[in-house]
């Protein structure tokens, strides 16, 4: 199964209490790299959240971006009477001390440190968590069905390309047929090009069957084939596959440039061309695969 590196998810929840918003968006990488960008309110989400989105996602440079916005009160005010009444004690003792006649007034001891303390609101910051958790998630699966439809693409866009591939093989294979007679026939024109009897029918054999042998791609073609099968059925049974087919791609195009080394016949050489093109274009889309 093919699943493409790229992808965008977007979720919104809202609720009286509060509104979450969390984008995540992928791209390309050799690895999982997860970056947050996350409110303070909920920030030991990011070492939570981390596994969960690597399970679903397994590779790419993943961006998560969590915006909430808070409509009611998650901090509680909270008197400590018991240090007003120190405060007061002392505001006295300073009054009788200094003789001074005024009697503190209420923002007097508002101003006072530690006068009113404010309590969070627990219950609250753990439903939110569980909410931006369960967002964060559901948007994650999102932007997997998005990689899985970019998958599907990709899926037809490769079987087609490997196709031609085969195809241009079978054209290779026979081609090389004849190469024995291609090299007796250049041979021998070459040796009534220089004026010598061209009638040494065992030399003129035994070269060309040198030359044969050395530019015989049936090695190269048999695992040609082989690699083009191994390419099928890797992205219809497994998943994940973008790292072997990469090396799968990588080998294809080895054995399109030893063909292209080997072999002087211009159908073969034209064929390989045209090859290498459509490798070119499966490399460049396996880059893109889980």
């Amino acid at each position: 199964m093919i699943k493409s590196m790229t992808g965008f998810g977007k979720i919104n929840k809202s609720t009286e209490k509060y509104e979450i918003s969390v984008e995540i968006k992928s791209v390309n990488s050799k690895y999982f790299d997860i970056n947050f960008r996350l409110p303070k309110v909920v920030s030991a989400l990011e070492i939570t959240l981390r596994q969960p989105l690597q399970d679903i996602l397994i590779r790419g440079k993943v961006d998560v971006r969590i915006e909430i916005n808070i409509h009611t009160v998650t901090k509680q005010p909270s008197l400590n009477i018991e240090l007003v009444k120190t405060y007061r004690d002392i505001f006295a003792k300073i009054a009788e001390e200094a003789n001074i006649e005024d009697k503190p007034k209420l923002d007097h001891f508002l101003r006072m440190p530690d006068v009113v303390d404010y309590i969070n609101d627990d219950s609250m910051e753990e439903e939110l968590e569980k909410a931006t958790f369960e967002a964060v998630m559901e948007c994650a699966k999102k932007l997997d069905i998005m990689r899985q439809n970019e998958g599907a693409a990709l899926d037809k866009d490769i079987n087609k390309r490997l196709d031609n591939l085969a195809e241009n093989i079978k054209i290779i294979e026979n081609a090389k047929e004849d190469i024995f007679e291609m090299w007796k026939a250049k041979f021998i024109k070459r040796m009534q090009d220089m004026g010598v009897d061209a009638g040494y029918e065992e030399r003129i054999v035994q070269e060309a069957s040198i030359m044969g042998e050395k530019a015989d791609i049936t090695e190269e073609i048999t695992r040609l084939q082989s690699h083009i099968v191994q390419f099928k059925n890797i992205i219809t049974n497994e998943y994940p596959v973008g790292k072997k087919l990469d090396f799968l791609s990588q080998e294809i195009h080895r054995e399109l440039n030893t063909i292209a080394s080997k072999s002087s016949k211009q159908e073969i050489i034209a064929t390989v061309v045209e090859s290498k093109a459509e490798s070119d274009r499966i490399r460049e889309q396996v880059q893109n695969i889980i």
